[in-house]
C-alpha cells in the first residue's frame, strides 16, 4: 500500500508537469465567465430566477451563483474533464512510448493501474473544487453574499428553502464531494478504455460517448424507453448528491434514503466494475510500443 501510495504522488506529480491537464482549469474558468455573461443578460432582461415569484436582486448572489454553476457544470462540463485525465493515463503514455518503459521496472502493473486511477480521481476532485470556488469568488464580487436559496429542477414540485449563511459553506463542499465520486464512474470508464488502445482520443470519444447516449436515453418518455431500462443507466443514478441538499432543508429532513443510497450501490458498482475490468485488460495487455 505505501509502494501505492508513492506511486500516487509521482503520478499526480506528472500530472502537474503536464500542460494538458490544465485545460480542464481552463475550461472552468472559461465555462464560469460565461455563465456570468448569462446572468447578467437575464438580470437586465428582468427575468426571474428559475420562474419562480420572488425578487431576484434578493437572492441572486455569489452562493447561488456558485451552486448553479456546479450543477449545471456537473453534466455540462466536468464529464468532458474527466474523461479527458482519465483517458490519457494509459493510453497517452503508451502513445508517447513511456508506459513500456515505467513497466520495465519494478512497480507491477496493478500498483501502476491503481495509483493512476488514485490519481485521476485527486485530479477530478481539483477541479470540482476549482470550478465551485472560482464561481463562488466571481459571484461573490459581482453580487456579494449572504443566504443561498435552493432550488433543484428534479426537485421543483418541492418548491425552494433558503440556507443560511453560516450553513452554505458546509453544504457547498459535500455537494463538490458528492459530486466528485458521481463522476468516478467517468474516470474508471475512460481508464478502463485507455486500457486497451494506444490512442487518448478514443478513450475520450468513446467515453463520452456513452455518456451522452446514456444522457440521452434517460431524458426520453416512458413510453419510448420504459422505466425498468432506464434504471440499469448510469446516468439515472449520478445525480444521488442532489439528496445531500434536503439535509440543510429547514422546513425538516426529506432525504429519500432509499433513492440515495440505491443509486449509491448503482455508481458504486459500476466504477469498480470498471476499475476491475480495467485492471485485467491492462495486466493482460501486449505492450508493443
Amino acid at each position: 500500500m505505501r509502494h501505492v501510495l508513492k506511486l500516487t504522488r509521482w503520478e499526480l506529480w506528472k500530472l502537474a508537469r503536464r500542460p494538458s491537464s490544465y485545460v480542464g482549469f481552463v475550461l472552468c474558468l472559461v465555462f464560469a465567465a460565461v455563465a456570468l455573461i448569462g446572468f447578467e443578460w437575464s438580470q437586465h432582461k428582468g427575468k426571474k430566477i428559475g420562474g419562480l415569484a420572488i425578487d431576484p436582486s434578493q437572492y441572486l448572489n455569489g452562493p447561488f451563483f456558485a451552486n448553479f454553476v456546479l450543477n449545471i457544470g456537473f453534466f455540462a462540463l466536468l464529464p468532458l474533464v474527466a474523461a479527458t485525465v482519465a483517458g490519457s493515463q494509459l493510453a497517452g503514455e503508451h502513445k508517447d512510448g513511456t508506459l513500456r518503459a515505467l513497466l520495465v521496472r519494478p512497480p507491477s502493473r496493478t500498483a501502476v493501474y491503481v495509483a493512476k486511477a488514485l490519481a485521476s480521481l485527486v485530479w477530478l476532485e481539483l477541479m470540482v473544487v476549482f470550478l465551485c470556488a472560482l464561481a463562488l469568488l466571481i459571484g461573490h464580487v459581482a453580487y456579494g453574499g449572504g443566504s443561498l436559496l435552493i432550488y433543484i429542477w428534479e426537485y421543483r414540485n418541492a418548491g425552494f428553502w433558503i440556507v443560511p449563511a453560516d450553513d452554505w459553506p458546509a453544504l457547498l463542499a459535500l455537494a463538490c464531494v458528492g459530486a466528485g465520486a458521481a463522476l468516478a464512474i467517468i474516470v474508471a470508464a475512460a481508464l478502463c478504455v485507455s486500457a486497451i488502445t494506444d490512442n487518448p482520443v478514443v478513450a475520450h470519444v468513446g467515453t463520452l460517448g456513452g455518456f451522452f447516449i446514456s444522457s440521452v436515453l434517460q431524458r426520453l418518455p416512458d413510453e419510448i424507453m420504459g422505466p425498468s431500462f432506464k434504471e440499469m443507466l448510469p446516468t439515472r443514478h449520478m445525480n444521488f448528491w442532489h439528496e445531500l441538499y434536503r439535509w440543510y432543508n429547514p422546513a425538516g429532513s426529506t432525504v429519500d434514503h432509499h433513492r440515495l443510497w440505491t443509486d449509491v450501490a448503482w455508481c458504486g458498482g459500476l466504477t469498480l466494475g470498471f476499475f476491475v475490468l480495467g485492471l485485467v485488460l491492462f495486466r493482460r495487455r501486449d505492450l508493443t510500443g
